[in-house]
């Protein structure tokens, strides 16, 4: 095999010695990197491909690495294509609430265009300044308000991606009453690179919502404050978002928790002033009725602060979770699968009974040191079990890759019928397999 630096001279010849950084430090899940490859436009990105799927070039698709412990773990490691150079916004059209940008633009940056005409796109990612579109798109992140905005691909109405020819494919459009041709927008959506490289992407708008204001309600129980938040979602005057978190993770979230409190409903609502002030006293009144002694209001900025804060939790670099799992199952059931689950000490429990998720995050104490690989792999299996009872799956989003080297981090996420499918799909999008391999589904 060529060694790195003879491999990064070799890249260089080809695509310019500007466009290959250092190979030093980088890698994926800690598989060292061969070489490192940022494009400084399509074309080059193009050629970088090319290369790839004629020399059997293992491709590793990047934005801001925000997300980059998702996925199994990579047999190797030859290029991390480094996509944050293709950052302009191709075009902005506020008057029809639609805007396309380059892959590499950060979540923070292209808020800060829009908001010059008073738009928002409902895409939500942990350390926007880093998170970048590319990315969102392709790990399908959704955050604390994905009951009101749902999933990134409800608001992508046209993708453009580079194949493994290094051709771009387009799907969809510019404009929002675009009906032509396959859906392909969620095809690419949450394939984690696997398909090919998101280059662009075109976006529905929402006006800016206004004003945004936030409740923490305590509640003896986490069971109670779910049950309590099931009956708040149903309400004409639900908050945008509504996650339940567990005593310890609110401490983590800086929030000022009773001493006989077991965990804290914060919901989250934005509006006009007097519509938002309005939902909040109904959310509040329908809280304590369902258990809570009563909670704090916070205003805009302590209420913004808190939803970054707790968007970034589980991805937080200086405070990473030893383990992340992301349970998905019926909303109904969420309540279920809190009541079912036996925690360790040091874990924690952030459930979304709106929309039919639930996050266990654990930090085992200092005084007990990291946890065997087993006793992981059995806490992992015990989440997979309540979830299969009550019709959900686990995906593993954070781990060391020693528990990886145990587990698919996927597994039990689709049947083997629908994995068939999938599986049909990655040979004809990527006959050659350059495209992040082994870490999707079924190590596709």
């Amino acid at each position: 095999m060529t060694s790195s630096p003879a491999f990064a001279r070799n890249l260089s010849s080809r695509v310019g010695p500007n466009a290959v950084l250092a190979a030093e430090g980088a890698s994926v899940d800690r598989v060292a990197a061969r070489a490192v490859v940022r494009p400084a436009d399509r074309q080059q990105l193009s050629e970088v491909i090319r290369w790839a799927t004629a020399d059997g070039v293992r491709l590793y698709p990047r934005g801001g690495g925000v997300l980059s412990s998702l996925g199994n773990l990579p047999a190797q490691v030859d290029v991390i294509l480094d996509l944050s150079g293709l950052n302009r916004i191709m075009d902005y059209q506020p008057a029809d609430l639609t805007v396309t940008t380059e892959a590499g633009i950060t979540l923070a940056a292209l808020r800060r265009e829009l908001v010059q005409g008073d738009k928002y796109v409902p895409l939500e990612a942990p350390r926007p300044d880093r998170a970048t579109v590319g990315g969102i798109l392709a790990t399908g992140f959704s955050g604390p308000l994905r009951f009101s905005y749902g999933l990134p691909r409800d608001w992508t109405i046209g993708i453009s991606v580079a194949g493994s020819d290094g051709s771009e494919a387009r799907a969809g459009g510019r404009v929002v009453k675009n009906v032509t041709g396959y859906d392909l927008n969620k095809l690419y959506t949450g394939s984690l690179g696997t398909l090919g490289v998101i280059v662009e992407a075109s976006f529905k708008l929402a006006p800016i919502q206004g004003t945004w204001a936030a409740l923490a309600a305590p509640f003896p129980s986490i069971s109670g404050a779910v049950a309590a938040a099931g009956a708040l979602i149903s309400q004409v005057y639900a908050p945008q978002g509504l996650q339940v978190v567990s005593r310890n993770i609110a401490a983590r979230l800086g929030l000022d928790v009773p001493g006989d409190s077991g965990a804290v409903a914060l919901a989250f609502i934005s509006g006009r002033p007097r519509a938002a002030s309005r939902r909040l006293e109904e959310s509040a009144r329908q809280l304590e009725a369902g258990g809570s002694p009563g909670g704090e209001t916070l205003d805009e900025s302590a209420a913004t602060d808190l939803l970054a804060r707790l968007t970034d939790l589980p991805w937080r670099e200086e405070d990473l979770p030893f383990l992340a799992l992301k349970v998905t199952l019926p909303p109904s059931n969420v309540g279920s699968l809190v009541a079912a689950m036996e925690l360790p000490a040091g874990a924690g429990l952030i459930a979304d009974p709106g929309f039919g998720t639930v996050h266990l995050l654990w930090w085992p104490p200092a005084e007990v040191g990291e946890p065997e690989t087993d006793a992981t792999l059995d806490l992992i299996d015990s989440a997979r079990r309540n979830a299969r009872n009550l019709g959900g799956a686990v995906a593993v989003e954070v781990c060391p890759p020693r528990i990886k080297a145990g587990a698919d981090v996927w597994e039990g996420s689709v049947g083997e019928a629908e994995l068939e499918i999938m599986r049909r799909i990655k040979r004809n999008f990527d006959p050659a397999g350059i495209f992040n391999p082994g870490r999707f589904v079924g190590r596709l």
